[in-house]
C-alpha cells in the first residue's frame, strides 16, 4: 500500500498547530511529548503526512528525543496505536519508537517496501537499535536502498545521522551515506547535500566528495561559504590539489584572501611549493598567525624579517601591522623608533605603538600619561593599559581632573583602571564617583567596586591595605560619606552602613 506524502507544504491549521508544538516541545527539556504527538497524529488524519514529517526532521535533536519518549509512552498506553499495516504516514513514523522490538521490526519493514524522504531520518534511527533483530533489518535495508535510491539521502537524514553516530551502534547510517557520497552519488544528490542551509550538512558532504570537485568547485566554498569550519575544509584540499599539479596561482589567490584562514593556507602552500620568497609581501598582514608564517618563510628565503619592520617603522609612515610586527619581533632598543610614532596622525599607528612599547617592557609614562586626553578612544584605552604598572606614580590629581571629564567616558574610564590600583580610600574615592557616571557601563563598575571596597574597610575596621604610595594624599572620611550620599539610591543599605562604620572608626584612631 503507498503512503500518500504530499510534497508541498500547505498552510494549514494543523501544521500551523504542529509548528507550534514543536517549538514549546524545543523549550521544554525532557518533559513529556504528549502535545507534539498529538500535533503529528492529526497533520497525518488531514492528509498532511509528508509535510509535518518534514517539519519534525528539520529537528533531529528533537527526534531523538521524541524517539525516547515514544518508547515510554507507548508502554504505558499500547491500545491508542494502530497496527502497522494500517498506519498512515505520520503514524507508522511514531510506530518505529515503539517499545516492543517486534513492532519496530515491521514499521522498519513497511518503509523498506515504501520508502520516501521524510521516513529516511527514522530509518536511520532504527539502523542504531539495541535489539539485533530491528537493527539489522533497518541496515541491510538502509544499505540497498541508498544504492537504489540514492536521491533519498537529503539533509534530514543526514542531519539525524550525525547525531546517532554519537552514540553506540549509531555510525552504521552515516558511514553509508558517506560511503554514498564518495563512491559517485549523482550530482543532484550531493549538489543538494553541499548547498544544504546547514553547515554541518554542507561540512559532511564536502568531507565525503571533495575528491571529486573540480579545484574551481572546492574554490567557491573556500571563498564565499558562511561556514568557517566548510571554508577550511575547503581550502586545505584545494590547497593540496593546486601542489599537486603545480597550479601555484590557486594558491596565491588563497594567500590573498580576505579570510585569515585562507591565506595561512595559501601562504602554507606557497612554502611547500617552494615559492618562500613570496612570503615577504605577507610581513605585514593584519593577522599574527599569518605574519608569523611570513616571518618564518622570509628567513628560510635568506631574508630579514625584523629589518623590513625597523625600516617600515623609521620612515614614520607605518602600517599599524607593520608596529604589530616590530612589537613581535623586536626588543628595548627600538623602543625610541616606536616612541617617535605616538605623535602620528593615524590613531591605530599610535595606538599599536603603544601596545608595542607595552609588550617590549619600555613604556615612557609621560608621554603616555598625555595620551590619556588622546581624542582616539583606543589610543587611550591602550595608554591606561601600559600605564596600569605605574599608576602608582601618576599624579592623583591628574587623574581626578580625567576622572571628572565632562564629555569623553573613554578619557573617565581610562582614569579610574589608574585610580582602581590605589591605595584604598583613594580607589573608593574614584568608585563613588564612577558611581554616579552617566555612562552605564562606568556607574555599573563603580557601584560593583563601591560595595567590596565598603565591605572590606568595614571589616578591616578602618586599616588601609598598604597600596598606597609613600606620601600618598590622604582622603577626609567626610568626603566620601558625602560622595556616598550623592549617589546613595544607586547603593545597597549595606555598603553605606559600612562606609558609616569605617568612618566613625578613623575618626575615633584619629
Amino acid at each position: 500500500m503507498k503512503i500518500g506524502f504530499g510534497r508541498k507544504r500547505p498552510g494549514g491549521h494543523v501544521l500551523l498547530r504542529l509548528q507550534d508544538s514543536i517549538r514549546r516541545a524545543r523549550a521544554r527539556g525532557n518533559r513529556s511529548f504528549e502535545e507534539l504527538t498529538g500535533a503529528l497524529r492529526a497533520a497525518g488524519k488531514a492528509g498532511q503526512a509528508g509535510a509535518a514529517l518534514e517539519l519534525l526532521a528539520e529537528h533531529p535533536a528533537l527526534l531523538l528525543r521524541l524517539d525516547a519518549d515514544l518508547r515510554r509512552e507507548h508502554r504505558t498506553r499500547p491500545d491508542e496505536h494502530p497496527p502497522v499495516a494500517a498506519a498512515d504516514g505520520v503514524a507508522l513514523a511514531l510506530l518505529t519508537s515503539h517499545h516492543d522490538g517486534r513492532v519496530r521490526e515491521q514499521a522498519v519493514r513497511r518503509i523498506l517496501a515504501d520508502p520516501s524522504p521524510e521516513l529516511l531520518p527514522f530509518l536511520v534511527l532504527r539502523a542504531g537499535d539495541w535489539v539485533p533483530q530491528v537493527r539489522d533489518q533497518a541496515r541491510a535495508g538502509l544499505a540497498l536502498l541508498l544504492h537504489r535510491r540514492p536521491d533519498l539521502a537529503g539533509p534530514p537524514a543526514v542531519r539525524t545521522a550525525l547525531l546517532t553516530a554519537r552514540r553506540d551502534r549509531g555510525s552504521f547510517a552515516l558511514a553509508q551515506l558517506r560511503t554514498l557520497l564518495a563512491a559517485g552519488a549523482p550530482a543532484a544528490v550531493a549538489e543538494r547535500l553541499l548547498d544544504a542551509p546547514q553547515p554541518e550538512v554542507r561540512r559532511f558532504a564536502l568531507d565525503a566528495v571533495a575528491h571529486r570537485l573540480k579545484a574551481r568547485d572546492l574554490l567557491r566554498f573556500a571563498e564565499l561559504d558562511a561556514d568557517h569550519g566548510l571554508r577550511a575544509r575547503a581550502a586545505e584540499a584545494v590547497a593540496r590539489e593546486a601542489l599537486w599539479t603545480e597550479q601555484h596561482e590557486i594558491l596565491r589567490r588563497l594567500a590573498g584572501s580576505t579570510h585569515q584562514g585562507l591565506r595561512v593556507t595559501g601562504l602554507t602552500g606557497l612554502v611547500r611549493a617552494g615559492l618562500a620568497q613570496e612570503a615577504a609581501g605577507h610581513l605585514d598582514d593584519p593577522s599574527p598567525l599569518v605574519r608569523a608564517l611570513a616571518r618564518e618563510a622570509v628567513r628560510r628565503a635568506g631574508g630579514d624579517a625584523p629589518a623590513h619592520y625597523r625600516a617600515a617603522v623609521a620612515a614614520g609612515s607605518p602600517s599599524p601591522a607593520a608596529v604589530d610586527g616590530l612589537a613581535e619581533v623586536g626588543g628595548p632598543a627600538d623602543a625610541d623608533a616606536l616612541t617617535a610614532l605616538l605623535g602620528h596622525p593615524a590613531a591605530q599607528v599610535r595606538a599599536r605603538a603603544v601596545r608595542a612599547l607595552r609588550l617590549l617592557g619600555a613604556v615612557p609614562v609621560p608621554e603616555l600619561t598625555r595620551l590619556l586626553r588622546d581624542n582616539s578612544a583606543t589610543v587611550v584605552r591602550e595608554a591606561a593599559t601600559a600605564l596600569l604598572p605605574s599608576a602608582a606614580s601618576l599624579p592623583t590629581g591628574l587623574l581626578g581632573e580625567l576622572l571628572t571629564d565632562p564629555e569623553r567616558p573613554a578619557v573617565r574610564r581610562a582614569a579610574y583602571r589608574l585610580l582602581a590600583r590605589r591605595d584604598t580610600v583613594t580607589a573608593l574615592r574614584a568608585a563613588l564617583l564612577a558611581a554616579g557616571d552617566p555612562h552605564p557601563r562606568l556607574a555599573r563598575q563603580g557601584r560593583t567596586d563601591t560595595v567590596g571596597l565598603a565591605r572590606w574597610l568595614g571589616a578591616a575596621g578602618g586599616r588601609d591595605d598598604g597600596r598606597s604610595a609613600a606620601g600618598g594624599d590622604a582622603v577626609p572620611a567626610a568626603e566620601l560619606l558625602a560622595l556616598a550620599g550623592r549617589v546613595r539610591p544607586r547603593l545597597p543599605e549595606e555598603a553605606l552602613a559600612a562606609l558609616r562604620g569605617w568612618a566613625a572608626g578613623a575618626a575615633a584612631s584619629a
